[in-house]
């Protein structure tokens, strides 16, 4: 669906406002209703592209066997869950987990990329988490086609009517700057393409900030969140557990594309 697609990779990021207030629509709702409007795949389907942090079983399976809602504390305007239904049973694709799916340890852009394409056609998702960068970066720079190979996935999945929400990477030990200097490259994408963010390294500082993050969200190794009580998403235990976090906030991200998109229309929040 190119028409579709450069519609919305082509705008630039001065035409949105850096924030909308909580009572306005998000940036991405009409843009992603028009490429939601042409899905006719799997419904519920939640495509995983990414690395080891992505092909862990500690990321989004735990969403596939306990229920988050019960830790939403404030009323948002979204319904806390689907109605007459649990998330397990609304959702799929939380096990898709290895190169066949789109992930798998040590990726790096051109990885995902080299089995996109396969992936949609087969699994036909309604949605796709996708976080890729850590690896690219381990030499100590962001490699010049980082940028273009990520709009490129972005761009896939449009076409092919699934919504993306985008990942940001998380800190890494001695990586501070190229980790935000690919952070700038994601957050300017989800603008510019006008498509959810989930901004993991943003949570991963507000509730670690500095460099606290080390041995607590992040693990020993200091590049893989810390693993522990996936499934229990309090403040206190996902500043000690990174795969809990990097789980709320993207089932708060796919939670709010549900509400506003997937739902038949009828039935959706505007």
């Amino acid at each position: 669906m190119p028409v579709v697609r450069s519609a919305l990779c082509l705008a630039t990021i001065s035409a949105f406002t850096a924030a909308s207030p909580a009572a306005e629509k998000p940036y991405w709702v009409e843009p992603m209703k028009a490429v939601h409007a042409g899905f006719r795949g799997h419904p519920g389907y939640v495509a995983q592209f990414g690395d080891s942090i992505t092909y862990s079983m500690a990321f989004w399976t735990p969403i596939g066997w306990d229920e988050a809602d019960k830790y939403l504390s404030q009323d948002d305007g979204l319904p806390r869950r689907p109605k007459d239904k649990r998330w397990r049973d609304t959702l799929k694709g939380f096990r898709a987990k290895g190169g066949e799916h789109g992930n798998y340890s040590g990726w790096r852009v051109g990885d995902v990329l080299a089995v996109i394409d396969a992936v949609l056609q087969r699994e036909r998702p309604e949605a796709a988490i996708i976080m890729i960068g850590t690896n690219d970066i381990s030499g100590g720079s962001v490699p010049a086609g980082y940028g273009a190979g990520l709009k490129t996935i972005v761009e896939k999945c449009i076409d092919a009517h699934c919504v993306p929400i985008l990942n940001t990477i998380p800190p890494r030990v001695g990586h501070d700057a190229v980790v935000e200097a690919a952070n700038r490259i994601v957050r300017q994408l989800a603008r510019e393409c006008q498509v959810p963010l989930a901004d993991f390294h943003a949570e991963c500082l507000r509730l670690r900030p500095g460099q606290s993050w080390q041995r607590t969200i992040i693990s020993d190794d200091g590049v893989h969140p810390s693993g522990g009580q996936t499934n229990v998403y309090t403040e206190e235990n996902m500043k000690v557990c990174g795969y809990a976090l990097r789980n709320w906030v993207n089932f708060l991200a796919v939670r709010e594309v549900y509400f506003r998109l997937l739902m038949p229309p009828q039935k959706s929040v505007q």
